[in-house]
């Protein structure tokens, strides 16, 4: 069996349970940004507002002339916002915010079908495959993740008065806002090496999978029975 046929074979051998860890791993990654959050401020969430994406893409398309500005736009718009307003200052103002926006949604879910793929095939290696095939391409998945991940960041803090980025998610999380914002411009550099990780993870644990030949198994033919 090729490569490509391994890895889909050990999709397609458990669909029901490479499905549940994708979407796991989704709900578990937007719902660990809120935690990191809240912990990082000890504020617990006091707003959701779902936004009317289709409209607004609508007006975007309708308002804006050129495709080539029209495009950001759209790949910035928010689905789903979820934050902290305090009510100390008139009406009050957002503090905080982890935003759901699709064409980053898109990005972590192709993040979550790959570290699903990577368990089904290490589920699959057999015993007598080597440990550091094992250990390597468990390591390669989760530096992968981890560098798809950072760079998937949706977050929107009133410190950094800018637009959700990962860079802005990096700042609440800790990290100096001068060093996060200057990592910013590599973000699309960092995504795609953490997604060739991946995959490079993939193909590591496929080649320690156990193979069909492709061959029909010939059986030796059975001698006739002669009567004394």
């Amino acid at each position: 069996m090729s490569t490509l046929s391994i890895i889909k074979s050990a999709i397609l051998a458990r669909k029901g349970l490479w499905l549940l860890i994708t979407l796991g791993f989704v709900a578990a990654y937007y719902a660990g940004l809120v935690l990191s959050v809240v912990i990082r401020f000890g504020n617990l969430p006091n707003y959701a507002t779902l936004h009317n994406y289709v409209h607004n893409i609508v007006v975007i398309v309708r308002s804006t002339p050129s495709i080539r500005d029209m495009l950001p736009i759209i790949l910035d718009e928010w689905l789903l916002e979820v934050g902290y307003i305090n009510h100390d200052y008139g009406h009050g103002i957002s503090e905080w915010s982890v935003e759901i926006i699709p064409s980053k949604f898109f990005i972590v879910l192709a993040l979550g079908a790959l570290v699903a793929t990577n368990i089904r095939l290490l589920m699959r290696l057999p015993r007598s495959c080597p440990r550091a095939i094992g250990c390597s391409g468990l390591a390669a998945t989760g530096l992968g993740a981890t560098l798809v991940g950072f760079t998937s960041i949706t977050m929107m803090w009133v410190v950094c008065c800018a637009a959700p980025s990962w860079a802005v998610g990096l700042a609440m999380l800790g990290v100096g806002v001068s060093t996060a914002f200057g990592l910013q411009p590599f973000g699309a550099s960092i995504t795609l090496a953490g997604f060739l990780v991946l995959f490079g993870a993939a193909w590591l644990l496929a080649q320690g999978a156990p193979r069909a030949s492709g061959h029909s198994v010939v059986l030796p033919p059975r001698l006739a029975e002669h009567n004394a």
